[in-house]
């Protein structure tokens, strides 16, 4: 029992992934979670080793897993530290803090070792919260897991969406001919007036540019929630989330349903039937895109393997580098640019197939981490401070995406046979104004609802489908308006509601009356039907 005591270092090393399972349940992929914790143990044996070793081959030592554990303690401490040395006044708060830390773990290692009785308490006491903490918390997260799962199986929403789409054409008699379909999510890309309102900045230069080539700019695009979770699956299932509020519970934060809907979406449900393959672009690192079961085919921007790189492929070890002291090592997000500039370059080989495809790429830009100036080369691991310094960090990713943006879309259009359909499409807007800080979503002020609405929106439709986008348009309806008009699907359109929610709430929806958008006046909520 004693030697199995001695273990406790790796119950310690793994809490901070459980603890961030248990508070974003549905958000991380098991595959990923188990590589995750695979690298910490594997971290933590590694340690066990040399201090072993350093201590003279003496594993069995109970200072070996007291001194591992430190370092673990001491790997996660940076928010700890950096709290407390904001505490102190002037520059030299940070050492200090980090000084006398290091003493006192010192001092306390060295007090410890020198008392064999107090210590073997002590490892007794480590040993036992470390499993009591860990079985909480797994079986928190195993019970989540189980639970979204059943409410995927028993969701009105999910079996409403996977019904067959109605179709006024048979797929054998398909009028949207050939033409391939392009879908391209702009993360945070917030339409023209919300770039001048709050980022002061034109962007007349690339929508000309777009409209040259044949694109169609709605004078108004909105989106109709405020959260790429909730965002991407309304748009490609053309149908309102709002009934999760009901279904998961306002106070819920469980992403399961939104990414099942997102994976199982009725566009690509609609579009094989007719002959489409389907060509999926994913997300570097966001989890709800990451990766789609339903692909005949998925976008791999590089072959092989690099550290650097799969430290920070998915949210889950960002979110744990960003809150451990490795985030003083692996700051630098080049990897993330280098990403955006393969995805396009991806999507332009498309032409080449030859059957009809529909490609989905989610961008995650110009969201944060902002890795280009304005001229595309990237910015190292220099973060934006303050609002005004991620305005023109987010203005100047902006620039570079425009001419990334530019030059994908010129080239597939040139190559393609057929005129395709390009859909560019930003998810929703900006968020300079820190929308989700308000107390409640009824308190989110009418500029924050503003900034936060404002989607980027242009399309290129051929064989006057442009005509559908001359007016307003809100996402819900994007892809309703092209399949109805290219393909005969009998899909009334959705109504053009706003749902405010803040982000540690996604699903308490307050739905907005849109005129307060427009007019500088206090939101308003539209009373429930």
């Amino acid at each position: 029992m004693k030697r199995y005591q001695l273990s406790y270092p790796f119950l310690f090393a793994i809490l901070p992934i459980l603890n961030t399972l248990a508070r974003n349940p549905g958000g991380s992929r098991p595959g990923d979670v188990a590589v995750v914790i695979a690298a910490l143990l594997f971290a933590g044996a590694a340690a066990y080793l040399l201090v072993g070793l350093a201590l003279g081959r003496r594993w069995s030592s109970p200072t070996v897993p007291l001194i591992v554990l430190a370092g673990f303690l001491w790997l996660n401490s940076k928010q700890t530290l950096s709290a407390w040395a904001r505490r102190f006044d002037g520059a030299v708060g940070g050492p200090i803090v980090v000084a006398l830390a290091l003493a006192l773990t010192i001092g306390a290692i060295w007090w410890l070792a020198r008392r064999p009785g107090v210590l073997e308490r002590v490892t007794t006491f480590l040993f036992l919260t470390g499993v009591i903490m860990t079985s909480w918390l797994s079986v928190g997260v195993g019970a989540d897991w189980g639970r979204g799962r059943a409410a995927v199986r028993q969701s009105a929403l999910a079996k409403e969406l996977a019904k067959p789409v109605p179709s006024l054409a048979s797929p054998a008699k398909n009028p949207g001919g050939t033409r391939d379909i392009y879908l391209i999510v702009l993360d945070e890309y917030a339409n023209s007036k919300v770039l001048q309102e709050r980022v002061q900045f034109d962007n007349r230069a690339f929508e000309d540019s777009l409209r040259h080539l044949g694109f169609t700019i709605p004078a108004s695009v909105r989106s109709n929630y405020v959260h790429t979770l909730l965002s991407l699956p309304s748009l490609l299932n053309f149908s309102h989330l709002s009934s999760l509020a009901n279904e998961v519970g306002r106070r819920s934060t469980d992403a399961t349903i939104p990414n099942y809907l997102l994976e199982n979406n009725r566009t690509v449900a609609f579009l094989k039937p007719r002959g489409y393959q389907f060509l999926f672009f994913p997300s570097r690192w966001w989890p709800s895109t990451d990766h789609n079961s339903n692909a005949d085919w998925e976008f791999k921007a590089w072959n092989g393997f690099h550290l650097g790189r799969e430290a920070t492929g998915s949210d889950l070890r960002r979110s744990y580098i960003r809150s451990s002291a490795l985030g003083l090592l692996m700051e630098d997000n080049t990897w993330d640019g280098d990403h955006v500039r393969r995805t396009l370059q991806g999507l332009e080989q498309v032409p080449s197939r030859a059957e009809p495809t529909f490609a989905f790429a989610h961008i995650v830009s110009p969201h944060w981490p902002y890795v280009f100036t304005a001229d595309c080369q990237a910015t190292g691991h220099q973060p934006a401070e303050g609002q005004e310094g991620k305005r023109r960090a987010y203005a100047e990713q902006l620039q570079c995406l425009n001419k990334l943006v530019l030059r994908t879309v010129t080239t597939i259009i040139q190559r393609s046979p057929v005129p395709p359909i390009i859909l560019l499409q930003g998810d929703h807007g900006t968020n300079l104004l820190r929308y989700s800080s308000a107390p409640s979503a009824r308190a989110v002020s009418p500029d924050q609802a503003r900034e936060r609405f404002g989607a980027f929106g242009a399309y290129y439709l051929p064989d006057g489908g442009d005509r559908l986008f001359t007016g307003s348009v809100t996402i819900v309806n994007v892809l309703q308006k092209v399949l109805s008009h290219y393909f005969g699907a009998d899909i009334p359109p959705a109504p053009d509601e706003l749902y405010m929610s803040l982000e540690r709430t996604p699903y308490d929806f307050v739905r907005l009356d849109p005129s307060t958008l427009a007019a500088n006046q206090p939101i308003r909520a539209m009373i429930p039907k």
